[in-house]
């Protein structure tokens, strides 16, 4: 199972439990008082299986290591770095935490919900498959049904729902519930690490890219993202999906980055409506403005 496939295992629910341990004596908690303070008897009543909703987010939590059971006690894994399990910056950190568990080459459990992703953000943002019927069409369009495996409207709503918390997409309610492919604030978080905390540096855009794909393999030249590209179709050569590009552009405009190009550099192309490709879409270098 994984997050994808256990619906009971949302991001609130499972936020709260690290949330509770992150304030708690040495970050740990005995797993019955945490079910007692978290799930409270009169709240679970003839419920089968006990605690159904508690224990599918324990259980993903268990899962992808962002907590550890050991002698009846529940804590947060001391592995991870000390910024994630901080008090000041835990909570604020943790869709990060979760998106460096969930895509870590070893963890098989989340392959599949991480082949979604990449494949969700791998479609132009200005045609979104934003509903379940468009989605369906879409899979069936492209032939990737067996390689997705999202067969279910429970299921699509699920990916929705992770991939918002993430930062990787934004839904809105206009004619229905439309999940929009958008990475926007994912890259927005992470901006410091990728640029090493060094503010005003420049960087080829390829670099960037580069950079952002080790950081979060569903991106251009992830593993994930090559995957998926191998079955809809390669990107054109030196192009970005529309997806990173506008949130490339949303950066720019926010202040927090300056895309610019120049003469004697490779470019590399931002495509908007309709792989349209203008003069600011020719980009060479990025540069980290160190807004925060």
């Amino acid at each position: 199972m994984s997050v994808l496939k256990t619906s009971l295992a949302n991001p609130s629910r499972m936020q709260g439990i690290f949330r509770y341990l992150l304030y708690a004596k040495d970050q740990r908690e005995k797993k019955e008082v945490l079910e007692q303070v978290l799930s409270p008897d009169k709240l679970v009543e003839n419920k089968t299986p006990p605690r159904p909703m508690f224990r599918a987010a324990l259980g993903e939590s268990l899962k992808c290591r962002l907590l550890i059971e050991e002698d009846a006690y529940i804590f947060i894994n001391p592995n991870l770095p000390e910024e994630a399990r901080s008090i000041e910056s835990g909570t604020q950190l943790l869709p990060s935490t979760f998106a460096n568990l969930f895509f870590a080459s070893d963890n098989e459990d989340e392959e599949d919900f991480a082949y979604d992703c990449a494949w969700y953000l791998a479609q132009d943002i200005y045609d979104t498959p934003g509903t379940w019927e468009d989605v369906q069409k879409k899979v069936h369009q492209q032939k990737v049904g067996e390689f997705l495996k999202l067969s279910s409207d429970r299921l699509f709503d699920q990916l929705g729902d992770w991939m918002c918390y993430l930062g990787l997409a934004w839904s809105h309610s206009l004619g229905g519930k439309v999940l929009v492919p958008d990475p926007t604030v994912y890259i927005r978080r992470n901006l410091k690490l990728l640029f090493n905390q060094q503010t005003d540096e420049k960087i080829l855009l390829n670099e960037f890219t580069n950079r952002l794909a080790i950081k979060c393999p569903l991106f251009e030249t992830g593993k994930f993202r090559e995957a998926v590209e191998a079955n809809i179709g390669s990107r054109q050569t030196n192009y970005l999906s529309t997806s990173t590009a506008f949130a490339l552009f949303r950066l720019q405009d926010e202040g927090y980055i300056k895309l610019i190009r120049e003469s004697d550099a490779d470019l590399m192309l931002l495509p908007k409506t309709n792989d349209r490709i203008d003069d600011n879409g020719r980009i060479s270098h990025i540069i980290y403005c160190g807004k925060s």
